[in-house]
């Protein structure tokens, strides 16, 4: 099974959200929501940059936002640090970037707050890093265990196959030239994820339902 970052970024999209405020960053809209990116690690960072660069309001979160001054700086945008709690209640969409072992943890503190909502997942589990939950995962998919540990959202799983290292710096995005295969069991939420896949610099390749991500 492929792997392309030890990160986990799942991100979450308030299901109220207007489709018309997801369009494609390469057209200008300035009616983008919030970003909550929880975690600010490689993943987080470079996709959290990116996301700023496209005019949506990042926020990075932590548990110890006071540290993440140069994070924010990189980001600029209007970009800015806040603890996860405050950060989950003011976005609309919610980005994970966690070890995969902190998903089961993260959806007891925060899978209330999380519900009728659009998350994008982008785990890989890693034995080596992740102990014991990274079988289990692997046995039924990671795609669906997280899914049912994230019950009651609009679950989507895309980008894991993107190592942080390969995104293009903002300048770069009309110029990028890579596809991000992506899944989920909820059609209805495809304009949002394409958008946000564009804003990366990545071409979307909808694969249908979660049981098609069991090879990444």
């Amino acid at each position: 099974m492929k792997r392309a970052a030890a990160a986990v970024l799942i991100c979450i999209i308030a299901s109220a959200l207007p489709v018309t405020a997801q369009t494609d960053s390469r057209a200008g809209s300035t009616e983008r929501p919030t970003i909550a990116m929880i975690g600010a690690g490689d993943m987080g960072s470079a996709m959290g940059k990116l996301w700023a660069a496209a005019g949506y309001h990042v926020i990075f979160a932590t548990r110890h936002p006071d540290e993440l001054g140069p994070v924010v700086d990189e980001a600029g945008h209007g970009a800015e640090a806040a603890a996860v709690g405050e950060a989950v209640s003011r976005a609309e969409i919610i980005c994970l970037a966690v070890p995969y072992k902190a998903e089961p943890s993260i959806a007891r503190e925060h899978g209330d707050a999380m519900r009728g909502k659009v998350l994008v997942n982008v785990d890989n589990a890693l034995a080596y890093r992740d102990g014991e939950i990274a079988a289990k995962a692997e046995a039924v998919g990671e795609a669906i265990y997280s899914a049912r540990l994230f019950e009651g959202t609009r679950f989507i799983r895309a980008f894991n196959l993107k190592a942080a290292y390969s995104f293009p710096e903002p300048d770069q995005v009309d110029a990028a030239d890579f596809t991000i295969p992506w899944t989920t069991n909820d059609e209805s939420v495809r304009p949002i994820a394409e958008a946000l896949i564009r804003a990366t610099g990545g071409t979307p390749v909808y694969e249908g339902g979660l049981e098609n991500a069991r090879e990444y």
